[in-house]
């Protein structure tokens, strides 16, 4: 193996407008490689350490993916499930009608559409009515509740779209479960993986070791501070299974490392059933819905049971093999499992609005990793 040209890369972070960067590799539950660059603090002082934290957007979709996936495992929630079973807010719901009323929706949604976003749930980061609701210090089947009330982008099941599907997800997890959907993933996935450094709410301590935030001009690859805060970390008794997690290289590689070796960690624990992280790799989108998807960005990949998944390398272009999955977040994490090979990667920063992050650096990313292991 030889990751001279991985180093290089990261190296040149900075330059390209990303003031700090960190990227770890495992395989077969072991780092085989780790590199960082960049200064950390708001001041531009501190070289960035291994445990710094970051928050990880959407990145934290395949914890919540996971923790559902638990569920389902033992019998609790079917895919098939209507989601009105768990939150009753869901069994009337209607559909955006362009220039008329919204019209009854006509299909039920289940749990399957919110795990693949098909369910026709949007980003409703301004809708005034969920605005309000933030502002009661709503829970999360609370927050769940309020979004049925929002008209479908279309009827569950026919197209994709990105959204608060995985929201409505946490909130399923915590109804089915009945605990927190926060001291669930606790219990069954950070605890037991030893990820001490990855939850919803920093404590003072872990606060000091947030990194700062920035925001790119994509135009000129600079980027500028901004405050620190996740936008959706909106109230004390609101988990965010979209977007809520904090973490750092460290801890989150663990996760991913375990999805990689089929579901089981290093310390024996099984996070997943093999036969469940096979249900993973497998794209679950129709000719329309993959159409919406693939249209966004990422050419030769699917949409599975926990995020992106690679189903044509002949039209992406990617040197992981088909099944390969995982996803990112807004401020630019970026995260890779293959179990073919036990392979995974986790690269973080905190810069929002990257583009070149999703288009150019990602993908770079991860194939200079996959020629480094070929040498």
């Amino acid at each position: 193996m030889d990751f001279s040209d991985v180093t290089a890369l990261i190296d040149t972070m900075p330059k390209r407008g990303i003031p700090f960067f960190d990227l770890v590799v495992c395989k077969d539950s072991k780092i085989i490689y780790r590199h960082k660059v960049g200064k950390s603090d708001v001041k531009g002082e501190k070289e960035l350490e291994d445990n710094d934290l970051y928050w990880l957007y959407s990145t934290s979709k395949i914890t919540t993916c996971v923790c559902a996936l638990r569920l389902l495992e033992r019998g609790v929630i079917k895919l098939s499930d209507p989601v009105s079973k768990y939150i009753p807010a869901y069994a009337s719901l209607t559909v955006r009608n362009e220039g008329a009323e919204p019209t009854p929706c006509k299909t039920v949604m289940t749990v399957e559409h919110l795990f693949t976003m098909t369910s026709g749930i949007g980003p409703e980061h301004e809708n005034k009515e969920l605005l309000q609701k933030y502002a009661q210090g709503p829970t999360t089947i609370e927050i769940a509740s309020a979004i049925a009330k929002i008209p479908l982008y279309f009827e569950p099941g026919t197209r994709y779209k990105y959204g608060f599907s995985h929201d409505v997800l946490a909130a399923v997890v915590e109804a089915a479960s009945g605990v927190k959907f926060s001291e669930y993933a606790i219990k069954n996935v950070f605890e037991p993986l030893g990820m001490t450094n990855t939850g919803f709410r920093p404590t003072s301590e872990q606060e000091k070791r947030l990194c700062a935030t920035y925001v790119y001009d994509n135009s000129n690859g600079t980027s500028k501070q901004i405050p620190t805060s996740n936008p959706f970390a909106l109230t004390p008794e609101y988990d965010s299974g979209g977007a809520g997690l904090f973490s750092c290289a460290t801890d989150y590689i663990k996760l991913l490392s375990t999805l990689a070796n089929s579901g089981t960690a290093e310390n024996g624990y099984v996070l997943l059933k093999k036969e469940t992280v096979e249900q993973i790799q497998v794209n679950r989108l129709n000719k329309d819905s993959l159409s919406d998807f693939v249209n966004g960005r990422l050419h030769g990949y699917g949409w599975g049971l926990c995020g992106r998944v690679h189903i044509n390398p002949v039209f992406s272009l990617s040197k992981s093999p088909v099944g390969e999955f995982g996803w990112d977040g807004a401020g630019g994490c970026f995260a890779v499992v293959d179990t073919k090979n036990k392979i995974s990667m986790f690269f973080g920063m905190q810069v929002h609005n990257c583009s070149y992050s999703y288009i150019i650096l990602q993908p770079l990313v991860r194939t200079l990793v996959y020629k480094a292991l070929e040498k």
